[in-house]
C-alpha cells in the first residue's frame, strides 16, 4: 500500500513510519523465529530501537562488504536482498519501500541454510582468537532457515510495514491487510513450528546413528570407526606429537563363552572396558570380539610403553569373580608406536594387530613392541605362500629318499621319502621352510596327497624290478590325520598305484599321536587293519612316556637324533637309549636310529641291538636316479 508524502526527501524514516510499531514488528519476529534484526535508514544510520540481542558478532568472519552488497541488490529493485557468506551462513536485507521510494533497511541477524555445516566454523574463530564458550552459544542459538522460508519472511514484513505506516490524519487502519497480516503470522508461526519439529526429529535420528556408528553397543566405548577418526586427526594436525597405539586382547576368550556361555562372556568384556578406561591411559574403544584399542599421547621411550604394557597385564590378569563365578583372565598386548611405525591409520593399525599375533605365538599374558622386521617376516610368508600355490599348481616338487639299513648285514632295507621344493624364484627351498607354512595354510593337504601318490608310483616301480627291501616310509602331518578322509585317500592311492599295502609305512610323530591320541588310534588301527606299516618318529623328543606305548598298535619305534647324538658322549642318554630299545624289543617293535653320522655311533647302536640305522653316515637323502645303485647292488 503507498501513500502520498509529499516531499518525501526532506522527510526521515521516522516521520514515515511509526518508529513503536516498528519496534514491536520486530520483537513479534523474534519471538516467533528466534531472528533478530535491526534497522538503517538511507543515510546508514542505526535506528536506537535494537535490544541487546539484536546485536551479532559474525563479522569476525571477514564478509564486512554484505551489507552494500545487500544495498545494492535493493536499488536494483529487488524485493529482498540477500547475502551468502561463509558456508552458507546468510545475511537478510528487506527495504522500507513508500512511493517506491527506499526509506531504510532491515537487516536481520545472520541465518543458516539447511545444507550448512556449523563445524566448519570452528576453525574461523580459533583463528580469529574468538572465545570458545560464546561461539558454541552464537552457533547453537543462529536459527536454520530454508529459502522457502525466506519468501514468507519478507511476506511478512510487507504486510508488517504497511500497517507501521503513516498518513497525515495517524495510522493506517485496513481490516483486509489486518486479515492477511494475521494470516501470515499464524502461517509463519505454524511453519516455524514444523521446521521446529522437523529439527528435532532429525536431530534424535542424527545422534542414533552416531551411536550405532561410532560406539559399542555392548560396552558403550568409542568403537574401530570412531577410534580410526580419533588417529586420523592426530595425524592431520601434523604437530609433531607422538602417540602409542596398545591393542589388548583377552586370552582363550573362546573358551570362556563355550564353558560359562555369552552372556557371562559379555559382562566380562563389559568389565574389561571399564578396567581399562579406569587406567586413564587415554581414548579405550572396542576393536570388537575380545580386543580393545588405547590411543594414548606422548611417547618417553620402549621402556616407559613397556611398564605401561605390564601394568595393564598386572590389572587385567587374575582370577576374575563375575556374578559369583570365577574365570582366570589373562590378556595379550600389542604396540606401535607414531611415527616411528607409521605415518598412516591403517599401517598403524596393522602394525599393532601384528605385535599382537607376535607375542600370541611367542606366549601369552605379555607384551611386544612392533618391529620392523615382524612385518618383513609377514611379507616373507605371503610371498613363499604364493609361489606354494604356483608349486602345487606347477609340479614343482621333487621326492629324495634316504635308506634305512639293516644293522645286521648293512643291506637296505628301506627308504624314507623326503618332500623338496626346487622353486624358480625361490631357489631350493626345505622343508623345515616351508612345511609349517603348509600347514597353516591348508596346504599340506594337496601336498601330502602328491607325496603318497608319488612314493608310491615310485614304490611301485622299484618293485616290479625286483629291487629288494621292505618298504617305503611317508611323513604324515597333523592336519591329514584330522582329515575325515585321510583313510580313504591311502586305500586310494594303494589302489591307483597297484601298490600292495604291506609295502608301506606310515610315520607319525610323538607329539602329532598325543595331540588327539583317541581319534589317532582310531586312524592308526584302520591303517594297520589294510596291512599298511605304522612308525612312531621322533621318539624322545615330545612326551617320551613308556606306559602308553602299549597301548599304540605300532610296528616301529624311531629314536630322536638328539639321543643319538648324546650316546657316545652322555652317560645318561646312553642308558636311555639302551633302555628303549630293550623295551621295544619286549614289546615285539623294531626300532630306527635317526640321524646316525659317526662310526663310534654305529657300534654303540650295535651293541645295544638296535635293528635298523637311518642317517649321513650310510647316505644322505637322494633323488630317485641315485638310489638305484643302492638297490642294484643288493639285486
Amino acid at each position: 500500500m503507498r501513500m502520498k508524502v509529499g516531499a518525501h526527501m526532506a522527510f526521515v524514516l521516522a516521520d514515515m513510519i511509526n518508529i513503536s510499531e516498528l519496534k514491536n514488528l520486530m520483537e513479534r519476529f523474534y519471538s516467533i523465529t528466534s531472528i533478530a534484526c535491526y534497522v538503517k535508514d538511507v543515510s546508514g544510520e542505526v535506528l536506537n530501537i535494537n535490544s541487546q540481542k539484536y546485536i551479532h558478532i559474525f563479522d569476525k568472519l571477514g564478509d564486512n562488504k554484505k551489507e552494500e552488497y545487500i544495498l545494492n541488490q535493493i536499488r536494483n529493485e529487488r524485493k529482498i536482498g540477500v547475502f551468502e557468506g561463509y558456508s552458507n551462513l546468510v545475511y537478510i536485507g528487506i527495504p522500507i519501500t513508500i512511493n517506491e521510494e527506499n526509506i531504510g533497511t532491515i537487516f536481520l541477524n545472520p541465518v543458516f541454510l539447511e545444507q550448512s555445516d556449523k563445524d566448519c566454523f570452528k576453525v574461523k574463530f580459533e583463528e580469529s582468537n574468538f572465545d570458545e564458550g560464546k561461539y558454541k552459544l552464537l552457533i547453537k542459538n543462529t536459527p536454520v532457515i530454508s529459502e522457502r522460508y525466506i519468501e514468507k519472511i519478507t511476506q511478512f514484513f510487507h504486510y508488517g510495514l504497511i500497517l507501521a505506516q503513516k498518513t497525515e490524519d495517524g495510522f493506517i487502519t485496513d481490516l483486509d491487510t489486518n486479515k492477511k497480516l494475521n494470516q501470515s503470522y499464524v502461517e509463519l508461526f505454524g511453519i516455524y513450528e514444523q521446521l521446529c519439529a522437523s529439527e528435532r526429529q532429525l536431530r534424535s535420528k542424527y545422534d542414533g546413528i552416531k551411536k550405532l556408528a561410532y560406539y559399542d553397543q555392548l560396552t558403550n566405548l568409542p568403537n574401530w570407526n570412531l577410534f580410526k577418526k580419533e588417529v586420523e586427526k592426530r595425524i592431520e594436525k601434523r604437530s609433531g606429537d607422538n602417540f602409542s597405539i596398545f591393542q589388548i586382547d583377552l586370552d582363550n576368550f573362546k573358551n570362556i563363552n563355550d564353558i560359562f556361555g555369552y552372556e557371562y562372556g559379555d559382562k566380562l568384556l563389559r568389565k574389561t572396558g571399564e578396567v581399562l578406561s579406569q587406567l586413564h591411559l587415554g581414548m579405550v574403544a572396542r576393536m570388537g570380539g575380545s580386543e580393545f584399542l588405547i590411543l594414548k599421547s606422548g611417547y618417553d621411550n620402549k621402556q616407559h610403553l613397556e611398564s605401561i604394557a605390564q601394568c595393564m597385564i598386572n590389572t587385567i590378569s587374575g582370577l576374575w569373580n563375575i556374578d559369583g563365578t570365577e574365570t582366570l583372565i589373562s590378556v595379550t598386548v600389542g604396540i606401535t608406536v607414531y611415527p616411528r611405525d607409521g605415518e598412516e591409520v591403517a599401517t598403524l593399525l596393522r602394525n599393532a594387530d601384528i605385535a599382537l599375533n607376535r607375542t600370541k605365538l611367542l606366549g601369552k599374558n605379555s607384551y611386544k613392541l612392533f618391529e620392523e622386521s615382524m612385518y618383513n617376516e609377514i611379507l616373507k610368508k605371503v610371498e613363499m605362500e604364493k609361489e606354494l600355490r604356483k608349486a602345487i599348481k606347477n609340479n614343482e616338487f621333487i621326492l629324495y629318499y634316504q635308506p634305512q639299513v639293516d644293522m645286521e648285514n648293512t643291506k637296505v632295507v628301506g627308504f624314507e621319502a623326503l618332500i623338496r621344493w626346487n622353486s624358480p624364484k625361490l631357489g631350493w627351498v626345505m622343508p623345515l621352510e616351508f612345511i609349517n607354512l603348509a600347514e597353516e595354510t591348508g596346504l599340506i593337504i594337496p601336498i601330502g596327497e602328491w607325496v603318497l601318490k608319488t612314493a608310491c608310483s615310485q614304490n611301485k616301480i622299484w618293485k616290479d624290478n625286483g629291487y629288494s627291501y621292505d618298504f617305503i616310509s611317508i611323513n604324515v602331518s597333523p592336519i591329514q590325520l584330522k582329515e575325515d578322509n585321510f583313510v580313504y585317500t591311502v586305500k586310494k592311492v594303494l589302489e591307483e598305484t597297484e601298490l600292495k599295502p604291506e609295502y608301506l609305512e606310515i610315520e607319525i610323530t610323538e607329539s602329532v599321536m598325543m595331540e588327539s591320541l583317541k581319534s589317532n588310534l582310531k586312524v592308526i588301527n584302520e591303517l594297520k587293519n589294510m596291512g599298511v606299516k605304522v612308525a612312531l618318529d621322533d621318539f624322545g623328543s615330545g612326551y617320551s612316556s613308556l606306559n602308553y606305548l602299549k597301548s599304540i598298535p605300532i610296528n616301529t619305534l624311531k629314536i630322536d637324533k638328539t639321543f643319538i647324538d648324546g650316546i657316545c658322549s652322555d652317560y645318561y642318554e646312553d642308558i636311555i637309549t639302551e633302555e628303549i630299545i630293550k623295551l621295544a624289543h619286549r614289546m615285539k617293535l623294531e626300532v630306527v636310529a635317526e640321524g646316525v653320522e659317526e662310526e663310534n655311533q654305529i657300534k654303540s647302536l650295535k651293541g645295544k641291538n638296535c635293528n635298523k640305522i637311518q642317517g649321513y653316515y650310510f647316505g644322505k637323502p637322494m633323488p630317485s636316479e641315485d638310489i638305484k645303485d643302492f638297490l642294484k647292488k643288493q639285486l
